[in-house]
């Protein structure tokens, strides 16, 4: 009956949004439901199955359709892979029907995110109208209930944040699927308003169960969506809504100001932190499994969560399934080097290698590479910063690595990065010809094509040999947090001003001397540039700046500033002396449209023939 009633849920969710709260005697499915919450089995593994939607269909898992990274489809990274769904997205060929992104399997015949989301939503729904229904006769404790509730209120809410970052203003439905209702009443919300709903599921876990762990990704009785997990997507959906793409798209009196988003950021940050919550640092007790990082930041990613705090005090929450197993990356953005290594896969693009500051040799002074202002000239050419110049920078040399922040080589390796592979010391060689050399031939997919490969969560024993021994993918952590309120508060009120005892540069600066570097100085416009160029370098390829390069345009922009072209270099060897050339990747994926996901076009159809509306996202028609 269950799996015949989840069948017919993913075929008719045409998303109601309905507010309107279903009865009982309005859908006869219902009582079959009421008896899966009143067995403690049913219920938990009901439970189990709301997880096991939203963590596998929804939410970053290291690699998305088509097995590439997200990084691969903004600035970070250029796909080594020259032909499938991410060259597609590339030359501009993805379309309402063949969007990569919006499919949870690895073609275009998968199961779309967005429906198998709202699936979800509906389970989530269907265990809160059973689970508060005064009918039910549960035959487990109280305890058990509330549990459960919170943590369909909690899956509610991460649904909707993985939906509205990806699509924008979505419909709100928070009633079980019945045929019953106006179909002219279906709606899309608006993004703040999908925001206030997502505060308000977060919320209603609290009240249901006081008690909720702040930090374990398991308990007792069910896998749990934390506490401090609630406060971190408080404050990521806050800062979205009063980002510049979305900050007009409100009710007439439910806008996100910089001036809110502040507040709920550095609220969550407080919550977290009063919880014991710290930025791991070079005195983290890191464990074993993480002696191939060069330093702390990727031996913090080589390191599995312990599902509490422990020696892991940066965690807010890990999700269940794919998060307690290794990234797999080795085999699909590995290195040659890797035995039975597939593709390079993301490889990091030379503008992510210029994100990284260069740094005095005795670590006291840091500058951007480029002048963040206008980071290239109209020829694609760098266009240096002055400072970093100074500090010994010199472009097209093997100086380019020389003295840059600690992050960047815990995250990328680059020709002459030193590894140890099996208890031997070895180098990647990543000029043309070199055991790791860039290539450009459309069947050299296992080699990098923009002279990187990717170091974060890699670990060089992984293979057919050792097994898989990579890093993990944490979805929310704290340092997010501290950027968040270091962004929402310099907007609100400049670099300085404390909120509730913290400033945006205290924040901020408080990510960068975990790593030893020093910290931002400048104030006004600069101040941005340095803070969103940190939240790059610091969150770089864990499924933020794709996100990010969108929230901070307007409605009316386009990505060309970022998405049309990005570099890589080629390094031959002449004579024994390596000779270094910057070259570009043009794409097509910058056009206004790739601000926001398109819906699905049998949805669009569907629902223009319901509403009489076309919900079609701007320029996928």
């Amino acid at each position: 009956m269950m799996k015949k009633y989840f069948a017919f849920v993913l075929m008719l969710v045409s998303l109601i949004s309905c507010s309107k709260k279903l009865e009982p005697q309005e859908d006869d499915r219902v009582d079959s439901w009421m008896s899966v919450y009143e067995h403690y089995s049913r219920l938990n593994n009901s439970i189990y199955l709301i997880f096991y939607n939203n963590l596998y269909y929804g939410t970053a898992t290291g690699l998305n359709q088509g097995g590439f990274m997200l990084s691969g489809y903004c600035d970070e990274a250029q796909a080594s892979l020259q032909t499938g769904t991410v060259y597609d997205w590339y030359d501009g060929r993805s379309s309402a029907s063949q969007m990569p992104l919006a499919y949870a399997q690895s073609s275009y015949n998968g199961e779309l995110k967005w429906n198998k989301l709202y699936e979800n939503i509906n389970l989530c729904n269907t265990a809160i109208t059973c689970l508060t229904s005064s009918s039910l006769k549960p035959n487990y404790p109280e305890a058990h209930r509330r549990e459960a509730l919170a943590q369909a209120y909690a899956n509610r809410a991460y649904a909707y944040l993985m939906l509205v970052t990806r699509w924008g203003d979505i419909p709100i439905v928070k009633r079980t699927y019945t045929e019953a209702g106006d179909p002219a009443s279906y709606r899309k919300a608006s993004f703040a308003a999908v925001a206030d709903a997502i505060m308000a599921d977060c919320d209603s876990v609290v009240l249901a169960q006081p008690n909720l762990d702040w930090f374990a990704g398991v308990q007792s009785n069910f896998p749990t969506i934390p506490q401090g997990a609630l406060e971190a997507m408080r404050s990521r959906i806050a800062l979205y809504a009063a980002s510049p793409l979305w900050a007009d798209d409100h009710d007439a009196d439910n806008a996100y100001t910089w001036k809110k988003a502040a507040k709920i950021t550095k609220d969550a940050l407080d919550a977290v932190l009063a919880h014991n919550a710290r930025l791991f640092d070079a005195n983290t007790s890191f464990p074993n499994t993480s002696d191939s990082g060069y330093g702390p930041y990727d031996k913090y990613f080589l390191s599995s969560y312990p599902m509490s705090l422990s020696w892991d005090t940066e965690t807010l929450y890990q999700p269940f399934y794919y998060g307690a197993q290794p990234c797999s990356f080795w085999q699909y953005n590995g290195l040659p080097l890797d035995a039975g290594q597939i593709y390079a896969g993301a490889c990091p693009t030379q503008e992510m290698v210029d994100a990284y500051e260069v740094v005095s040799s005795d670590g006291t002074q840091a500058a951007p590479l480029l002048d963040l202002a206008n980071p290239y000239n109209a020829d694609g050419t760098p266009n240096f910063n002055q400072a970093a110049l100074d500090l010994g920078y010199v472009d097209c040399s093997a100086k380019m690595y020389k003295n840059r922040d600690p992050r960047f080589y815990g995250s990328i390796y680059y020709d002459g990065a030193s590894i140890i592979r099996n208890g031997a010391a070895d180098k990647v060689n990543t000029y043309v010809g070199g055991n790791c050399g860039l290539s450009l031939a459309a069947d050299a997919s296992r080699y990098t094509c923009t002279g990187y490969y990717l170091r974060k969560f890699h670990n060089a024993d992984s293979g057919v040999d050792n097994g898989n021994k990579d890093g993990y993918f944490r979805y929310f952590r704290l340092a997010e947090l501290y950027l968040n309120f270091a962004e929402a508060a310099y907007m609100a009120y400049g670099p300085d001003v404390k909120v509730n005892g913290m400033s945006a540069r205290e924040a901020v600066n408080a990510v960068r001397a975990r790593v030893g570097m020093p910290g931002i100085t400048e104030t006004g416009d600069a101040f941005l540039l340095r803070l969103k160029n940190e939240r790059r370098v610091e969150l770089a390829f864990e499924e933020h700046r794709f996100f990010d390069v969108r929230r901070w345009t307007r409605p009316d922009g386009d990505l060309r500033a970022t998405d049309a072209v990005v570099h890589g270099i080629r390094i031959t060897v002449q004579g024994g002396v390596r000779q270094y050339a910057r070259f570009s990747f043009d794409r097509q994926c910058y056009e206004n449209k790739y601000l926001k996901y398109p819906i699905d076009i049998q949805e669009v159809r569907r629902m223009l023939h319901l509403t009489g509306l076309n919900w079609q996202n701007r320029g996928w028609d």
